[in-house]
């Protein structure tokens, strides 16, 4: 059986690859805390870890990549919005002086 998010739908590939390894984390967490952790339990618990920073690693760029290009989108919004405010403030003028 597929696991499912709250909502139904089957969760991701890489979502689900990610409850596995924090599953098996914590598992070697706890035998490692107890002692019983075996070199290739250790590891695996090593490469596990790494994987997690990198994958932490990729969302921290790719989230601050996506702050610039929304703080670059806004300014040119604003900027837009001022300009046509301004367009509009003349020819408004324009009408009013014609009138």
């Amino acid at each position: 059986m597929t696991a499912r998010r709250p909502n139904g739908h089957a969760l991701k590939p890489n979502h689900r690859e990610r409850i596995q390894r924090e599953t098996v984390i914590d598992n070697l967490l706890g035998r490692a805390l107890r002692g019983a952790l075996t070199i290739p339990e250790a590891a695996l618990l090593a490469e596990y870890w790494r994987a997690e920073r990198r994958i932490g690693e990729k969302t921290r760029r790719q989230l601050t990549d996506t702050t610039r290009a929304l703080e670059r989108h806004r300014a040119a919004a604003d900027a837009e919005i001022r300009r046509l405010e301004a367009q509009i403030a003349e020819l408004t003028n324009q009408q009013q002086e014609a009138a």
